[in-house]
């Protein structure tokens, strides 16, 4: 809180002095001093004379010496936003997020994870997958789970993170439907797709369509993955093709009053596959 007639901020429980909070500091060590809870800078002010108790603690005292800097005026008090001396009328949590954890480099993959006009679900599951977080089959062996360890999907190799994308020749065969839209080559392991993903040409409607379709292929992969596990249901990969087909033209269209251009651009050369 910014002071200016000091009528609104109160005394003990606004952040208006350097340090803080006065109350959540206890610079007066658990007692008020006979001033009243909800008092205000400017009813401890009187005719310019500052009219406090005397302090008890070198907290307090480091504050009284601090009040007799402040001048009050006839503006109204007021608030800011203020993080390493950035000071803002609004609340950012992504520069608060950066204060309490500290300044990381981006990674290299950021930009093919969180991107704008991405699916968020999608998003995170990418994110949890370059991390290589999800519970598949090796990972719950070097828990001591006892599972079968071969692929829900093709039965034929151990289940893991770069199986299922794409050394699996079912998720495979559904990439290549996927990146056959997209006018790009499906890479077959993992650490070539996301090579791919980060290698895409600037073209913003062709690498925005490319980047929800590979997020999407990650997700209902998963998806299929758990529905044989829990559910025992199949579904092949041309039904998952044609939710993917679904999804992506919706998605297109959703922004077609803010960017019809873009829009545009994604919806034609996601349904044209006369070129590839």
């Amino acid at each position: 809180m910014r002071l200016g007639n000091g009528q609104s901020a109160r005394f003990w429980l606004d952040n208006w002095a350097p340090n803080g909070c006065i109350s959540s500091l206890q610079a007066s060590s658990g007692s008020r001093l006979g001033i009243p809870l909800n008092a205000t800078i400017a009813s401890l002010s009187i005719n310019g004379n500052w009219n406090l108790p005397p302090a008890r603690s070198e907290a307090m005292l480091d504050l009284y010496t601090f009040i007799t800097t402040i001048v009050l005026t006839e503006e109204q008090d007021y608030y800011d936003w203020e993080v390493q001396g950035k000071i803002t009328a609004k609340f950012s949590t992504g520069d608060l997020y950066t204060h309490l954890r500290g300044d990381f480099p981006d990674q290299a993959w950021a930009p093919v994870v969180w991107f704008t006009r991405s699916i968020p679900r999608h998003s995170f599951h990418s994110w949890l997958m370059i991390l290589n977080r999800c519970p598949t089959k090796d990972r719950m062996l070097r828990w001591g789970f006892q599972v079968d360890p071969n692929c829900l999907l093709c039965n034929s190799r151990l289940e893991s993170r770069d199986n299922l994308y794409y050394d699996c020749s079912y998720s495979f065969d559904l990439w290549t439907m996927i990146a056959t839209r997209c006018r790009i080559t499906p890479r077959r392991t993992w650490d070539e797709t996301i090579n791919q993903m980060q290698a895409l040409a600037p073209q913003k409607a062709n690498r925005l369509l490319t980047l929800l379709s590979w997020q999407a292929s990650l997700y209902w992969i998963w998806n299929e993955r758990l529905s044989r596990l829990h559910t025992n249901t199949f579904r092949s990969a041309d039904v998952l093709f044609t939710i993917i087909d679904r999804q992506i033209r919706n998605k297109t269209q959703s922004f077609r009053e803010s960017n019809p251009s873009l829009s545009s651009a994604m919806y034609q050369r996601w349904i044209d596959t006369t070129t590839h």
